[in-house]
Protein backbone atom coordinates (compact mmCIF):
# COMPACT_ATOMS: atom_id res chain seq x y z
CA UNK A 1 0.00 0.00 0.00
CA UNK A 2 1.01 3.52 -0.42
CA UNK A 3 0.87 6.17 2.33
CA UNK A 4 0.38 9.89 2.44
CA UNK A 5 2.02 11.90 3.72
CA UNK A 6 -0.94 13.98 5.83
CA UNK A 7 -1.49 12.51 8.93
CA UNK A 8 -1.82 12.87 12.63
CA UNK A 9 -0.87 10.71 15.62
CA UNK A 10 -0.84 10.68 19.99
CA UNK A 11 0.29 8.14 22.21
CA UNK A 12 0.76 8.68 25.61
CA UNK A 13 2.83 6.44 28.52
CA UNK A 14 3.50 6.47 32.16
CA UNK A 15 6.72 5.59 33.57
CA UNK A 16 8.37 6.20 37.03
CA UNK A 17 5.34 8.53 38.05
CA UNK A 18 5.75 10.69 34.78
CA UNK A 19 3.27 10.75 31.81
CA UNK A 20 4.09 11.67 28.68
CA UNK A 21 2.54 12.39 25.91
CA UNK A 22 3.62 12.83 22.25
CA UNK A 23 1.33 13.89 19.06
CA UNK A 24 3.02 14.24 15.23
CA UNK A 25 1.20 16.34 13.08
CA UNK A 26 2.90 15.34 9.43
CA UNK A 27 2.32 17.06 5.91
CA UNK A 28 4.08 16.69 2.30
CA UNK A 29 7.42 17.83 1.90
CA UNK A 30 10.28 17.15 -0.62
CA UNK A 31 12.07 15.92 2.09
CA UNK A 32 11.88 15.13 6.03
CA UNK A 33 11.85 17.89 7.84
CA UNK A 34 11.23 17.22 11.78
CA UNK A 35 10.07 20.20 14.20
CA UNK A 36 10.01 19.51 17.96
CA UNK A 37 8.14 21.58 20.53
CA UNK A 38 9.58 19.62 24.06
CA UNK A 39 10.17 20.64 27.43
CA UNK A 40 13.56 21.84 27.90
CA UNK A 41 14.83 18.93 30.37
CA UNK A 42 13.93 16.90 27.28
CA UNK A 43 15.82 18.40 24.74
CA UNK A 44 18.86 16.08 25.41
CA UNK A 45 16.32 12.86 23.90
CA UNK A 46 15.60 14.70 20.95
CA UNK A 47 18.41 12.82 18.77
CA UNK A 48 16.98 9.09 20.73
CA UNK A 49 13.38 10.68 18.68
CA UNK A 50 14.74 11.75 15.53
CA UNK A 51 16.49 8.00 15.08
CA UNK A 52 13.19 6.47 16.00
CA UNK A 53 11.02 8.74 13.96
CA UNK A 54 13.63 8.59 10.90
CA UNK A 55 12.99 4.54 10.95
CA UNK A 56 9.01 4.82 10.34
CA UNK A 57 9.30 8.27 8.17
CA UNK A 58 10.71 8.91 5.21
CA UNK A 59 9.15 11.66 4.03
CA UNK A 60 7.20 14.78 4.93
CA UNK A 61 7.19 17.64 7.39
CA UNK A 62 6.38 16.56 11.06
CA UNK A 63 6.04 18.41 13.86
CA UNK A 64 6.58 16.81 17.32
CA UNK A 65 4.74 18.07 20.50
CA UNK A 66 5.49 16.42 23.74
CA UNK A 67 4.18 16.87 26.84
CA UNK A 68 5.36 15.45 30.75
CA UNK A 69 2.89 14.98 33.19
CA UNK A 70 4.14 14.41 36.80
CA UNK A 71 2.10 12.46 39.23
CA UNK A 72 4.09 13.31 42.08
CA UNK A 73 6.74 15.64 43.05
CA UNK A 74 9.90 14.47 41.87
CA UNK A 75 13.28 14.71 44.04
CA UNK A 76 15.36 17.40 43.99
CA UNK A 77 17.71 18.71 45.99
CA UNK A 78 20.29 22.05 45.67
CA UNK A 79 23.92 21.71 44.53
CA UNK A 80 26.59 24.55 45.53
CA UNK A 81 29.62 24.87 43.07
CA UNK A 82 31.88 26.28 45.94
CA UNK A 83 34.61 26.84 43.25
CA UNK A 84 32.56 28.88 41.30
CA UNK A 85 31.05 30.86 43.83
CA UNK A 86 34.80 31.32 45.41
CA UNK A 87 35.41 32.78 42.30
CA UNK A 88 32.88 35.05 41.99
CA UNK A 89 33.75 36.41 45.36
CA UNK A 90 37.59 37.29 44.38
CA UNK A 91 36.60 39.01 40.95
CA UNK A 92 34.31 40.98 43.17
CA UNK A 93 36.78 41.76 46.02
CA UNK A 94 39.22 43.29 43.32
CA UNK A 95 36.84 45.21 41.81
CA UNK A 96 35.87 47.10 45.27
CA UNK A 97 40.25 47.44 45.65
CA UNK A 98 40.25 48.66 42.00
CA UNK A 99 37.43 51.49 42.04
CA UNK A 100 37.35 51.77 46.05
CA UNK A 101 33.83 50.93 46.62
CA UNK A 102 32.77 50.43 50.17
CA UNK A 103 29.92 48.08 49.94
CA UNK A 104 30.40 44.32 51.50
CA UNK A 105 29.79 41.23 48.94
CA UNK A 106 26.68 39.85 50.51
CA UNK A 107 25.62 35.89 50.22
CA UNK A 108 22.46 36.57 47.97
CA UNK A 109 24.86 38.11 45.58
CA UNK A 110 26.92 34.99 45.21
CA UNK A 111 23.73 32.91 45.48
CA UNK A 112 21.97 35.15 42.27
CA UNK A 113 25.20 34.54 40.24
CA UNK A 114 24.72 31.87 37.08
CA UNK A 115 25.16 28.09 38.00
CA UNK A 116 26.52 28.72 41.74
CA UNK A 117 23.23 26.82 42.96
CA UNK A 118 21.46 24.19 40.58
CA UNK A 119 18.47 22.71 41.63
CA UNK A 120 19.23 19.21 40.86
CA UNK A 121 16.27 16.61 40.04
CA UNK A 122 16.43 13.00 38.98
CA UNK A 123 18.09 12.12 35.29
CA UNK A 124 15.68 12.53 32.87
CA UNK A 125 17.58 10.31 30.27
CA UNK A 126 16.47 7.89 32.67
CA UNK A 127 13.15 8.38 31.52
CA UNK A 128 13.40 7.15 27.96
CA UNK A 129 11.26 3.60 28.06
CA UNK A 130 8.30 5.95 28.71
CA UNK A 131 9.23 8.47 26.14
CA UNK A 132 9.85 6.11 23.42
CA UNK A 133 6.06 4.00 24.57
CA UNK A 134 4.50 6.98 23.77
CA UNK A 135 6.27 8.34 20.86
CA UNK A 136 6.01 4.53 19.21
CA UNK A 137 1.96 4.97 19.93
CA UNK A 138 1.78 8.60 18.36
CA UNK A 139 3.80 6.93 15.50
CA UNK A 140 1.77 3.99 14.86
CA UNK A 141 -1.54 5.92 14.68
CA UNK A 142 -0.20 8.10 12.92
CA UNK A 143 0.63 5.42 10.04
CA UNK A 144 -2.48 4.55 10.19
CA UNK A 145 -3.88 7.92 9.08
CA UNK A 146 -1.24 8.03 6.52
CA UNK A 147 -1.88 4.53 4.78
CA UNK A 148 -5.97 5.53 5.01
CA UNK A 149 -5.49 8.78 2.76
CA UNK A 150 -2.95 6.94 0.66
CA UNK A 151 -5.50 4.17 -0.29
CA UNK A 152 -7.87 7.30 -1.03
CA UNK A 153 -5.28 9.19 -3.19
CA UNK A 154 -3.95 5.73 -5.16
CA UNK A 155 -7.72 4.85 -5.57
CA UNK A 156 -8.25 8.65 -7.54
CA UNK A 157 -5.28 8.24 -9.61
CA UNK A 158 -6.29 4.74 -10.53
CA UNK A 159 -9.25 6.27 -11.98
CA UNK A 160 -7.29 9.78 -13.51
CA UNK A 161 -5.38 6.93 -15.39
CA UNK A 162 -7.82 4.96 -16.75
CA UNK A 163 -9.53 8.21 -18.00
CA UNK A 164 -5.78 8.95 -19.91
CA UNK A 165 -5.35 6.09 -21.10
CA UNK A 166 -9.10 6.23 -22.62
CA UNK A 167 -8.19 9.74 -24.03
CA UNK A 168 -4.81 8.31 -25.50
CA UNK A 169 -6.93 5.54 -27.49
CA UNK A 170 -9.16 8.34 -29.15
CA UNK A 171 -5.43 9.72 -30.05
CA UNK A 172 -4.20 6.25 -31.41
CA UNK A 173 -7.17 6.24 -33.12
CA UNK A 174 -7.72 9.20 -34.80
CA UNK A 175 -3.46 9.68 -35.64
CA UNK A 176 -3.74 7.20 -38.96
CA UNK A 177 -7.03 9.84 -40.02
CA UNK A 178 -4.77 13.11 -40.29
CA UNK A 179 -2.86 12.66 -42.91
CA UNK A 180 -6.05 11.87 -45.10
CA UNK A 181 -7.71 14.55 -43.84
CA UNK A 182 -4.34 16.75 -44.91
CA UNK A 183 -4.30 15.68 -48.37
CA UNK A 184 -8.36 16.35 -48.65
CA UNK A 185 -7.50 20.02 -47.43
CA UNK A 186 -4.90 20.16 -50.08
CA UNK A 187 -6.73 19.39 -52.50
CA UNK A 188 -9.37 21.31 -51.78
CA UNK A 189 -7.17 24.54 -51.24
CA UNK A 190 -5.66 23.82 -54.88
CA UNK A 191 -9.15 23.18 -56.73
CA UNK A 192 -10.46 26.48 -55.18
CA UNK A 193 -6.64 28.14 -56.47
CA UNK A 194 -6.23 26.42 -59.88
CA UNK A 195 -8.14 27.12 -63.10
CA UNK A 196 -10.91 24.09 -63.10
CA UNK A 197 -9.19 22.72 -66.42
CA UNK A 198 -5.74 22.62 -64.26
CA UNK A 199 -4.82 18.62 -63.97
CA UNK A 200 -3.57 18.42 -59.87
CA UNK A 201 -0.06 16.79 -59.99
CA UNK A 202 -0.69 13.91 -57.83
CA UNK A 203 3.02 12.86 -57.46
CA UNK A 204 3.51 16.52 -55.87
CA UNK A 205 0.38 15.86 -53.75
CA UNK A 206 1.91 12.09 -52.35
CA UNK A 207 5.63 14.13 -51.83
CA UNK A 208 3.15 16.74 -49.73
CA UNK A 209 1.63 14.38 -47.48
CA UNK A 210 4.91 12.06 -47.04
CA UNK A 211 6.65 15.13 -45.45
CA UNK A 212 3.57 15.97 -43.39
CA UNK A 213 3.12 12.19 -42.03
CA UNK A 214 7.03 12.57 -41.19
CA UNK A 215 6.39 15.43 -39.52
CA UNK A 216 3.51 14.55 -37.60
CA UNK A 217 4.06 10.73 -36.79
CA UNK A 218 3.29 10.51 -33.05
CA UNK A 219 3.44 6.60 -32.82
CA UNK A 220 6.81 6.68 -30.83
CA UNK A 221 5.18 8.71 -28.76
CA UNK A 222 2.03 6.68 -28.05
CA UNK A 223 4.01 3.78 -27.37
CA UNK A 224 5.74 5.39 -24.97
CA UNK A 225 2.47 6.74 -23.33
CA UNK A 226 1.03 3.58 -22.52
CA UNK A 227 4.21 2.00 -20.97
CA UNK A 228 4.11 4.93 -18.72
CA UNK A 229 0.71 4.27 -17.78
CA UNK A 230 1.75 0.90 -17.10
CA UNK A 231 4.46 1.27 -15.30
CA UNK A 232 2.33 4.12 -13.27
CA UNK A 233 0.12 1.07 -12.26
CA UNK A 234 2.48 -1.29 -11.31
CA UNK A 235 4.08 1.08 -8.73
CA UNK A 236 0.99 1.83 -6.96
CA UNK A 237 0.24 -2.36 -6.48
CA UNK A 238 3.58 -2.36 -5.50
CA UNK A 239 3.19 -0.02 -2.99
CA UNK A 240 5.80 1.82 -0.50
CA UNK A 241 7.76 4.81 -0.47
CA UNK A 242 6.75 5.54 -4.22
CA UNK A 243 6.18 9.56 -4.28
CA UNK A 244 9.70 9.90 -5.75
CA UNK A 245 9.01 7.65 -8.35
CA UNK A 246 5.75 8.95 -9.56
CA UNK A 247 6.53 12.41 -9.94
CA UNK A 248 9.75 11.21 -12.06
CA UNK A 249 6.93 9.27 -14.30
CA UNK A 250 4.28 12.67 -14.35
CA UNK A 251 6.81 14.49 -15.39
CA UNK A 252 7.49 12.13 -18.18
CA UNK A 253 3.90 11.35 -19.34
CA UNK A 254 4.23 15.61 -19.40
CA UNK A 255 6.87 15.79 -21.78
CA UNK A 256 4.92 12.93 -24.16
CA UNK A 257 1.51 14.23 -24.40
CA UNK A 258 3.64 18.12 -25.03
CA UNK A 259 5.30 16.42 -27.64
CA UNK A 260 2.28 15.29 -29.62
CA UNK A 261 0.57 18.29 -29.07
CA UNK A 262 3.35 20.03 -31.54
CA UNK A 263 3.83 17.41 -33.79
CA UNK A 264 0.01 16.50 -34.60
CA UNK A 265 -1.69 19.48 -36.67
CA UNK A 266 -5.45 18.41 -35.97
CA UNK A 267 -8.18 19.83 -33.63
CA UNK A 268 -9.45 16.85 -32.71
CA UNK A 269 -6.02 15.77 -31.29
CA UNK A 270 -5.45 19.06 -30.04
CA UNK A 271 -8.10 18.61 -28.43
CA UNK A 272 -7.48 15.30 -26.60
CA UNK A 273 -4.30 16.08 -25.49
CA UNK A 274 -5.95 19.45 -23.40
CA UNK A 275 -7.88 16.97 -21.79
CA UNK A 276 -4.90 14.45 -21.02
CA UNK A 277 -3.35 17.17 -19.76
CA UNK A 278 -6.17 18.19 -16.86
CA UNK A 279 -5.94 14.60 -16.41
CA UNK A 280 -1.85 14.63 -15.51
CA UNK A 281 -2.08 17.76 -13.12
CA UNK A 282 -4.55 16.56 -10.94
CA UNK A 283 -2.59 13.64 -10.89
CA UNK A 284 0.22 15.29 -10.10
CA UNK A 285 -1.38 17.21 -7.34
CA UNK A 286 -2.16 13.99 -5.61
CA UNK A 287 1.42 12.53 -6.04
CA UNK A 288 2.77 15.76 -3.78
CA UNK A 289 0.95 14.14 -1.09
CA UNK A 290 2.68 10.81 -1.54
CA UNK A 291 5.41 9.52 0.64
Amino acid sequence: MISSMTGYGRGEAYYEGIGFVVEIRSVNHRYRDIFFRMPRELVALEEKMKQLIGEKVTRGRLEVIVTMKEAGERKRHVEVDLELARGYYQALNKLQEKFNLKDDVKLEQLAGYPDVLNVEGEELLNFWPGLEKALEESLEKMAGMRLSEGKNLAADIEGRLKDTEELLKGIEGRAPQVVEYYRQRLLDRLEDLLPRDHEVDQNRILTECTLFADRSDINEEITRLYSHLKAFKEIIQAGGTVGRKMDFLVQELYREINTIGSKANDYEIARLVVDIKSELEKIREQVQNIE
